[in-house]
């Protein structure tokens, strides 16, 4: 088995989900990246109200499906910067995002979840 394939038995995060619910938070994703990158090209720091703001609405998409503790969100947000395929998502946008979602988040989740 290749490095980050799924095996045969994983079942697929989308499932039980339509095709349009599917389509729905692809776009509420992709809001959110797109929105992050420009942000981040145009100089806005980690620390930024936007960038901050924006990272609120990540954690809302997120909790969507699951309602992560700090260091649960923290721990995702590293995922997004060792796996290739969370790193290559998020670089689509703008080149480095990862990581800069990766930090955003870190001070997001200090200074708005307790645990």
């Amino acid at each position: 088995m290749r490095e980050f394939e799924q095996p045969a038995h994983h079942q697929s995060v989308n499932q039980g989900y339509s095709v349009e619910q599917q389509s729905q938070f692809k776009a509420q994703h992709d809001e959110i990246a797109a929105t992050l990158g420009e942000l981040m090209v145009g100089g806005a720091p980690i620390e930024d109200a936007q960038v901050q703001e924006w990272i609120g609405k990540h954690y809302a998409f997120v909790s969507q499906f699951w309602k992560p503790t700090r260091t649960a969100y923290k721990s995702l947000a590293l995922t997004y910067v060792m796996d290739p395929a969370f790193k290559e998502n998020y670089d689509t946008h703008a080149d480095g995002l990862a990581k800069f979602v990766q930090q955003a988040i870190n001070v997001w989740a200090d200074a708005n979840l307790r645990y």
